[in-house]
């Protein structure tokens, strides 16, 4: 008696546990020094965007997370009183990125993987007014996407491969047609007949016999 049910199986095998992505907006503030008035901003960017590691974190409330870490610089270019200015910091982030699971547990060699979807961009730009100082507000957004992987217990189906008989198949074998010498094709043409003749042997063209032939 035979099924066409497959034997199920379990192997342990290294693969994607869980993915996921995650957008979040900061706003970083640029000290103005002391005596600079009348602020306006003229111009903004963020630069040297990187990543310096990934690892999983702790199970959360809002279950798994990847702890990434990782720093840029922003650039501000502004005017006050007449004059222009460049203003530089560097921020140092640390983000945590839930992870979607597909279903497989991990059980050994668990690592995560990070990287940046969107570089760090600025949204907006702004003077904003403490009560003790002055400071340009930047608003930054980014998207960052991270994966686990490890050494997982997956089941799989194995279904025995189906017979296969090969029989032979007999033919002819097919040649390419051979090429014939133009005399022996038209000596081998039927139902014609060629009257081949020299120059020597036509009439002359004040011959009787010209216009005939």
């Amino acid at each position: 008696m035979t099924t066409d049910r497959p034997v199920i199986r379990e192997i342990i095998t290294k693969a994607v546990c869980g993915r996921g992505t995650y957008k979040y907006q900061r706003s970083i503030d640029l000290e103005v020094p002391v005596g600079q008035k009348t602020i306006q901003v003229l111009g903004n960017f963020v630069s040297n965007a990187a990543l310096d590691e990934s690892t999983v974190a702790a199970q959360t409330r809002q279950g798994k997370t990847v702890r990434v870490k990782g720093h840029y610089d922003v650039h501000v270019w502004y005017a006050y009183d007449q004059d222009t200015k460049a203003a530089k910091t560097t921020v140092t982030f640390i983000e945590y990125i839930p992870i979607q699971t597909y279903g497989g547990e991990s059980i050994s060699n668990i690592k995560a993987f990070a990287e940046i979807i969107q570089k760090p961009r600025c949204r907006k730009a702004y003077v904003k007014v403490l009560e003790d100082k002055t400071v340009i507000r930047v608003e930054i957004e980014q998207e960052l996407a991270a994966e686990v992987t490890g050494l997982t217990k997956l089941k799989v189906g194995l279904v025995p491969a189906a017979a296969t008989t090969v029989s032979p198949i007999m033919g002819k074998e097919l040649l390419p047609p051979q090429k014939q010498p133009a005399a022996e094709y038209i000596l081998s043409t039927p139902n014609y007949y060629l009257d081949l003749k020299c120059e020597e042997d036509l009439p002359e063209e004040d011959d009787e016999d010209y216009e005939q032939y």
